[in-house]
């Protein structure tokens, strides 16, 4: 693969319905966690969509140097959404088979196993998601995404629905997937969580959506700092 960021936004603006989203964003990423924070509304969602190609936008977006629509992006990412969007035909067994085939990763299903018996479902492998609840599926979904070997994994509010244990499981997996050099878009809006990720010994920035602009506000753990405009940072 090329010297390209894993992922790179230029001058980013998102348009719905005749309503400014998102003006002017830009964001540069490597192996590091980018948690993303933001009132309800505010675009946490739209950002992740549009980085993952699928809501139409002005500007440049770029996953290891190509367009996030094409097949070469689309095989270097995972996108979790915030609603866990499923095979309900499929079991659990074979929602794993189907994503790593799907990704030309046949030895990931074993990683997708492993995470389902850490988040207590490897019983309920031969069951439908459609019969789970909000936090089963989601944590099916999570695991479809960790067991993959991806530069870049995206998830949108992946904390929703998850107990405890669970909550505390991914937080560890996401800092591990960071240590190996991957990056990490995170949206969420519980901020202890955010506290207990950033303490991880992990490269990492909390940004803010507001006013339709990105800002830095923690350039490091436990230093508050002026919010500044993304552009300034990475001139």
């Amino acid at each position: 693969m090329s010297d390209a960021p894993i992922l790179k936004l230029v001058d980013l603006e998102v348009v719905l319905a005749r309503t400014q989203i998102l003006e002017n964003v830009n964001l540069t990423v490597n192996a590091e966690l980018v948690w993303l924070t933001g009132r309800n509304g505010a675009g946490k969602s739209t950002l992740m969509r549009a980085l993952a190609g699928l809501l139409p936008f002005k500007g440049d977006v770029e996953i290891v140097g190509f367009s996030p629509r094409s097949i070469v992006a689309r095989s270097n990412f995972a996108f979790v959404p915030d609603e866990p969007a499923l095979y309900e035909d499929l079991t659990l067994l074979e929602h794993c088979r189907f994503q790593a085939l799907a990704y030309r990763q046949p030895q990931a299903e074993a990683r997708m196993l492993e995470f389902l018996e850490q988040f207590n479902l490897e019983g309920r492998l031969g069951e439908f998601p459609s019969s789970h609840s909000r936090g089963m599926r989601q944590k099916l979904s999570l695991s479809l995404c960790l067991g993959l070997e991806l530069p870049l994994l995206v998830l949108d509010e992946p904390f929703n629905g998850l107990d405890a244990p669970a909550q505390a499981l991914l937080s560890s997996a996401l800092r591990d997937r960071v240590k190996a050099g991957h990056a990490v878009v995170v949206s969420a809006h519980q901020g202890d969580l955010a506290k207990t990720m950033l303490e991880g010994n992990v490269k990492s920035r909390v940004l803010l959506i507001e006013n339709a602009n990105l800002k830095d506000t923690s350039l490091e753990v436990g230093v508050r700092v002026e919010t500044q405009n993304l552009k300034e940072l990475n001139a």
